[in-house]
């Protein structure tokens, strides 16, 4: 506009008010529908709040935003990329806060990219293709000859303003309405601009004459500054025209926008869909006497500032600071003959309800900025300009209140406040949760779980969960927000609980409590807090329920399996697979402690302990687990035992171990399979036994007869002792050679009495005792026999009294000695003699199971041939070593 013209619109101002019936300025604003817009109208619209931000327009076109320019927040630093095949373009722009489609970079002749960027507290980048759009048009002047000005603005549903400009018109012959240049415009009113400033000045003169002869305007009844004599001139010529009219004046001071012109009675000031905070504002009475008004504001950071009369500031400028709430209120002699109504525009809330006579309007504690208001006088008792249930919102508010064991109905708390007891080991039995003062739609729901219930259906705003006059405990519960509010608020909550004390924090229905332990609630706090804000506390752990063990095993072939739980089979079964690792944790343990495991892997023994979902084993080497064991440790070690059994294998399931009892086999070079694991309240579960859950090697003590001074029988330059010595050798390597622990009663020609190979053997807890002789007898004596104990009074036990004649002893040597006598004599093609009873002195002394075997004749010559050979050697040592591994399967 020039300066020519806005010198015209100034001085019709002020024409207009001295001599309100000659000419006229309108605001009223009229829609018509324009349809749909075509695809080049499309613009992104950019919620900006200051942080950086990257966004990708197009494929090859990036956007980068920096921040604010500067302190007003009205424009904001960022530049463009522009990428192609060839080469990669940078350039700085600056993009400004505006309500219109404005350009931000021209990518050619056919291609620009329009944006609209407004302040917000979060950020969020949208493209907008225009379903609808709507010519808005504001007359700006009329005048007495019929031209007028009016502003045309194009614009969107999200009042985005498309295009806009100024329209001149005239009135014909035929009194019709018709466009015109503005030039021709300017033409027409040079005169009546010229007398407009002639009678300015007239009236200026005279008032400064009146003002001398009067009494000098209060504060209260002077609402214009010396630099805005405008509005002077306005508050002026209204008294003297419009005594009994009286008017609501006011104008505000808008982010980036600085102050905006004064409306009155009901109108609009400030912005909508623009996302411009109120900074201040000031208000005044016209065309009354004794009415006056003072006001005070709510501002960010600030809080509520102290009244100010009529025509001063409230609020701040320069500041960056948005103006939150609004009170008003009348004084003077004629308050008593109007109310003063209110309503604001608040950001996320629109236009909330009128407000009258000094209550608030708008938000406290919720961080939104005022955007507009509206202000209206009304005769005292007049009807209200709209609803005024809600024209205040402040912060939420959550209360309940708990029915405590003994107590009944304690009162209501609100906001994280404490409601049961602690120390006094009383229940919670019921309770009651509702919203107060809540800006948004929804409510709070919540669920209890209750002794002998379990988990009851929902209650919701007020309601009671729970039992009363039943004896029954709460011992967990969930509470939710539903709705609108859901979006601005997490409800969090934490539980005292028996035995635990203070759980950490839940949220947003998240179960609070224990389940499965039979443990009582005691008290309960709850709050909400803004969207994603900080929790009050720990949250780790704010529900117990009873602990859970978690495993999964790394197999042969298959790598790691899924995850069991409780008892459930990781690993297989008849596919000859290893366990090769093993992984455990604890889930939902109510109890501090660990879960700590080692295991017995190929070649490389005992592994040092792990605990709590590390690995034991090995990956990636081709090495067997042979055995396992697993502990707990610290408190929940006091609740619970763990107990676990693997199949392992040539055996299978083996028995149950617990507590860190070993598990599998040791020093026999068999493989685990298949693991069980699980966790039992304390004491309640089977006995266990770790001879049935653990295989280790079995003890055999070989007893090579006579030696030293005792050489045993002699023939053909033989002794016995020698030939006893050299079959127990064989027979000792075929043992370890199987993962036999093997001990002998001698390895060289040394003498040991009787009564000391028993006692060596006894000293070992050997599991068999099998001695080793050769026989002699008439030159034709020949073949093999056996002997194992059979009790002859005559012959009472020295050192072995309490096992002598333990018949699961007698029954067990019955079945050794049997069955390697039986293998020698089918390995060897001798004459069998049998097995028999005698009271061996070996025999009786030995605490274990134990034989006696005579291997041949060394006094006959032809048996002796054989005897003293190493092949036939090799076989007897084999069928005794079988012998015994067969023992060893069914016993």
């Amino acid at each position: 506009m020039t300066m020519h013209k806005k010198i015209f619109l100034i001085t019709s101002m002020l024409m207009i008010l001295v001599y309100p019936f000659t000419g006229n300025i309108a605001y009223a604003t009229e829609y018509y529908s324009q349809g749909n817009l075509d695809e080049g109208s499309n613009y992104y619209f950019i919620h900006y709040d200051g942080e950086e931000q990257k966004v990708t327009i197009e494929k090859n076109i990036i956007l980068f935003l920096t921040g604010w320019t500067d302190e007003t927040n009205s424009a904001v630093n960022g530049k463009i990329e522009i990428q192609d095949d060839s080469s990669n373009l940078t350039k700085d722009i600056i993009l400004k806060v505006t309500n219109e489609r404005s350009e931000m970079v021209v990518i050619s002749e056919d291609e620009t990219i329009h944006y609209r960027l407004a302040e917000s507290d979060s950020f969020k980048f949208e493209e907008i293709q225009p379903l609808e759009l709507n010519n808005q048009i504001t007359v700006v002047a009329e005048n007495e000859n019929g031209t007028s000005i009016e502003e045309v603005k194009t614009v969107d549903e999200y009042d985005t303003v498309i295009n806009q400009g100024l329209a001149y018109y005239s009135i014909d012959e035929n009194n019709e309405k018709i466009k015109i240049t503005e030039e021709e415009y300017d033409s027409l009113n040079a005169v009546v601009e010229e007398e407009s400033k002639d009678n300015f000045s007239e009236q200026k003169s005279s008032e400064n004459e009146e003002k001398s002869s009067e009494e000098k305007p209060t504060k209260e009844t002077l609402t214009a500054s010396e630099d805005h004599p405008e509005e002077l001139l306005m508050k002026k010529s209204l008294k003297v025209s419009l005594e009994e009219n009286p008017s609501i004046n006011y104008a505000t001071h808008v982010q980036g926008d600085s102050w905006q012109d004064p409306v009155s009675n009901g109108e609009t000031s400030g912005t909508k869909g623009q996302a411009k905070r109120l900074e201040a504002i000031k208000i005044s009475i016209g065309n009354i006497q004794d009415l006056g008004v003072k006001y005070a504001t709510h501002v960010q950071s600030d809080g509520w500032l102290d009244y100010v009369p009529g025509g001063e500031i409230s609020g701040t400028t320069g500041k960056h600071k948005r103006l939150e709430a609004i009170k008003i209120e009348l004084t003077g002699k004629k308050a008593k003959d109007y109310d003063i109504y209110y309503r604001v525009h608040a950001q996320t809330f629109g236009w909330l309800d009128w407000a009258k006579n000094g209550e608030p309007a708008g938000t406290e504690g919720l961080s939104k900025r005022l955007e507009a208001i509206e202000i209206k006088l009304v005769k005292k008792g007049g009807n209200a300009p709209g609803p005024t249930a809600e024209p205040f919102l402040t912060e939420p508010s959550i209360v309940y209140s708990t029915h405590v064991q003994t107590s009944g109905w304690i009162d209501f708390v609100a906001d994280g406040a404490i409601s049961g007891t602690k120390g006094q080991a009383k229940r919670l039995e019921s309770i009651k949760i509702d919203l107060k003062d809540t800006p948004y739609s929804g409510g709070v729901t919540y669920s209890t779980h209750v002794q002998s219930k379990g988990w009851l259906n929902n209650a919701s705003n007020g309601n009671q969960s729970g039992t009363t006059g039943e004896s029954k405990r709460m011992e967990a519960i969930k509470i939710s927000l539903t709705g609108d509010i859901a979006k601005h608020y997490d409800i969090y909550y934490r539980v005292h609980s028996q035995t635990f004390g203070w759980l950490d924090w839940a949220k947003n229905g998240e179960k609070a409590g224990t389940e499965g332990l039979s443990k009582r609630l005691e008290a309960i706090e709850i709050e909400l807090v803004e969207k994603d804000g900080k929790a009050p506390g720990s949250t780790s752990k704010p529900f117990l329920t009873n602990p859970s063990v978690v495993y999964s095993t790394h197999v042969q072939s298959h790598g790691w399996m899924d995850f069991v739980a409780d008892g459930a089979m990781s690993g297989t079964k008849g596919q000859a697979k290893r366990l090769e690792a093993i992984n455990i944790n604890l889930e939902h343990a109510p109890y501090s402690g660990d879960i700590v495991y080692s295991t017995h892997v190929q070649s490389r023994g005992w592994l040092s302990n792990v605990s709590d979902g590390d690995i034991s084993g090995t990956s990636g080497q081709s090495k067997r687990m042979e055995a396992i064991k697993i502990n707990l440790t610290g408190e929940i070690s006091k609740y619970y035992d763990v107990y676990y059994r693997v199949h392992i294998q040539g055996y299978g399931w083996l028995g149950w171990a617990k507590n860190g009892m070993r598990a599998g086999s040791e020093g026999q070079s068999k493989r685990l399979e298949a693991i069980e694991i699980k966790l039992v309240t304390k004491g309640k579960g089977a006995t266990v036994n770790e001879g049935e859950a653990f295989k280790q090697p079995k003890t055999v003590f070989l007893d090579p007869g006579h030696g030293g001074s005792d050489s045993g029988a002699t023939a053909g330059g033989f002794h016995e002792a020698d030939l006893n010595l050299s079959v127990a050798k064989k027979v000792q390597k075929l043992l370890q050679d199987r993962g036999f622990n093997v001990y002998m009663s001698r390895t060289n020609d040394s003498y040991l009495s009787l009564l000391e190979r028993s006692k060596k053997a006894n000293a070992l807890n050997a599991d068999i005792f099998v001695s080793i002789h050769h026989n002699s007898g008439v030159s034709t004596a020949n073949g093999i026999e056996s002997y194992y104990y059979k009790y002859d009074k005559n012959y009472p036990s020295k050192i072995n009294k309490d096992m002598h004649n333990n018949p699961k002893r007698v029954l067990n040597s019955m079945s050794l000695t049997n069955l390697i006598n039986r293998n020698m004599v089918s390995y060897t093609g001798a004459y069998n003699r049998g097995t028999y009873g005698k009271t061996f002195a070996v025999l009786r002394e030995s605490a274990m199971p134990a034989t006696l075997l005579e291997l041949g004749f060394i006094s006959n010559p032809s048996e002796r041939r054989k005897l003293v050979v190493d092949a036939y050697q090799n076989k007897l040592a084999k069928a005794i070593a079988d012998g015994i591994d067969e023992y060893f399967k069914i016993n």
